[in-house]
């Protein structure tokens, strides 16, 4: 059983609260550590789908797209192969329609193909009809000269496309329900004599291509989205009330950069990147709205209208790990741990106290008296030594106090050895009382006991201190329910008046003792030279 008194009570308490610290902070760190890991790895694999995710869209986008380049070259090829251009040989027209009537059904991707003259005229023009393609007649033909995507592209030279904005398909000068995502391309037609003839226009549905975009946002839960040059929202799965806003009027609340101005500013000035935004993820990357490598046996430039989009995914509360976001479970860990250093804490440093008391009790066996608790005779002659030595240095004095009870014998014999040993215990007790400053108490041996004043000034300060002893030993011990009094001898010397190393020292004071012992006993008497 440990007992905690004043030593041991600062012995132990430091060494707890230390231990205690540097435990749950060493298990605190490495859990710590562990979710902040988890949390990055988490993270980075969000980062890694986000990014593989629209870079398979935008793959997406250009294979996509490219396939209907290749078809638009394909119906400007029909119109050129077929002379359709010369319009009073309706045979040549009516071969041109069969041709482009063919691509209508089996792409099944285009709303309108259509042949248009140099005054805007439709030739030719083939109508899907929800997939019933029907070649459109000549009284049902429009002018599209004041259309932009017919002036833009008449402008061009050969070998070049035009391509529109993405937007809602207007018919009559309305748009167009249900809504119809379109995109419009065209190219010139030159006869063989490099004469500008018209212009074919094909128009996409290109709902078949936001579908298909789609189809990549698996988790509900994050945003997705797509938008033009202007910030306008073409796709966005969480808010679609706000896709095509700019196809109403001026609408510009409704941009990406109205509603997320913060995230908005991480991609204005970047094409692809990727953020920890909050407490979520932003991916973004810019793809052209039509791709640069048509694949074609003859060099294409692109005109494009709407130069690019950008396709970007926001995964909202992402599995960021902060201590103001822990958890129940996680809590009960961070309680554990507490608990566990606590508990180890206070093992540890009951061990070391434990271990420190049975040292100091071995130690006190070792240099003490068992009975008394006092210096015992070895231990004395080694303080004795180490003062001697250091009095010399700091040229003070020591004294040398020899005492021996009257009568012990008699007392063992009359009362026995345990009245002996109360008999010892008193006087050591006496001894500690009297001699508490600059003083060392040991007990040589049966009822031999001696005391070391260092540090010593006068030699009267001793006298004083012998008398007080005196004093105090005059008290009866009660024996068997009788008082009985104690006497003793003492003898005293000092250093360097009555000798000059240990052993004469303790020799003239033991004289000085037996000298009282002669004489009568009872008293003190200091060594005379």
């Amino acid at each position: 059983m440990i007992t905690f008194n004043k030593s041991n009570n600062l012995y132990f308490w430091p060494r707890f609260i230390v231990l205690f610290l540097c435990l749950f902070s060493f298990l605190f760190s490495i859990f710590y550590f562990y979710k902040h890991s988890e949390s990055e790895i988490k993270i980075n694999q969000i980062k890694t789908e986000q990014s593989a995710l629209i870079s398979a869209q935008k793959k997406y986008i250009a294979m996509t797209l490219n396939s209907i380049g290749k078809d638009l070259l394909l119906l400007s090829d029909f119109i050129e192969i077929n002379k359709a251009y010369q319009r009073h040989d309706k045979k040549l027209i009516k071969l041109a329609e069969l041709n482009t009537l063919a691509l209508s059904l089996r792409k099944g991707l285009y709303d309108q193909l259509r042949y248009l003259d140099l005054d805007g005229n439709e030739i030719i023009r083939i109508n899907y009809n929800d997939g019933i393609p029907t070649v459109v007649p000549k009284d049902h033909l429009q002018n599209k000269r004041n259309r932009y995507y017919f002036k833009d592209s008449l402008k061009l030279h050969d070998d070049e496309i035009y391509i529109s904005i993405l937007d809602l398909n207007i018919e009559h000068d309305k748009i167009e329900l249900p809504y119809k995502p379109m995109i419009r391309l065209a190219t010139p037609v030159f006869d063989e004599y490099g004469t500008k003839r018209g212009v074919v226009v094909l128009n996409y549905l290109a709902k078949h291509l936001l579908d298909g975009l789609k189809i990549f946002s698996l988790e509900q839960r994050n945003h997705h989205m797509l938008i033009n040059s202007d910030d306008y929202f073409l796709i966005y799965d969480k808010r679609p009330e706000l896709e095509f806003a700019f196809m109403f009027g001026e609408n510009a609340d409704k941009k990406y950069s109205a509603i997320y101005p913060i995230t908005y500013e991480c991609f204005k000035n970047r094409s692809k990147g990727q953020y920890l935004i909050g407490s979520g993820i932003l991916t973004f990357d810019s793809v052209f709205s039509y791709p640069k490598d048509i694949e074609t046996n003859k060099h294409v430039s692109i005109i494009k209208q709407d130069s690019c989009w950008r396709l970007i995914t926001f995964v909202p509360r992402a599995p960021i790990w902060s201590l103001d976001k822990i958890v129940q479970s996680e809590l009960l860990i961070v309680i554990s741990l507490f608990l566990f250093s606590l508990l180890m804490a206070l093992l540890i440093a009951q061990l070391q106290l434990k271990k420190r008391m049975n040292h100091n009790k071995i130690k006190k066996l070792a240099h003490h008296d068992s009975l008394t608790g006092l210096i015992n005779r070895g231990y004395f002659k080694k303080l004795f030594h180490w003062k001697m030595q250091n009095a010399r240095k700091d040229d003070t004095k020591l004294a040398l106090i020899f005492i021996d009870l009257d009568g012990f014998k008699d007392l063992n014999d009359n009362f026995g050895h345990s009245a002996g040993d109360l008999a010892l215990k008193a006087v050591a007790k006496n001894l500690y009382s009297a001699f508490t400053d600059n003083a060392y108490v040991a007990r040589l041996g049966g009822d031999e006991f001696a005391v070391l004043i260092y540090d010593l000034v006068e030699q009267q300060t001793t006298i004083t201190q012998v008398e007080k002893f005196i004093e105090n030993s005059h008290a009866p011990l009660m024996l068997e329910e009788m008082p009985y009094y104690l006497s003793t001898s003492i003898g005293i010397a000092f250093f360097p008046e009555h000798g000059g190393c240990i052993n004469d020292v303790m020799h003239n004071a033991d004289a000085a003792m037996y000298d009282i012992k002669r004489s009568g006993k009872n008293g003190f008497k200091v060594f005379e030279l």
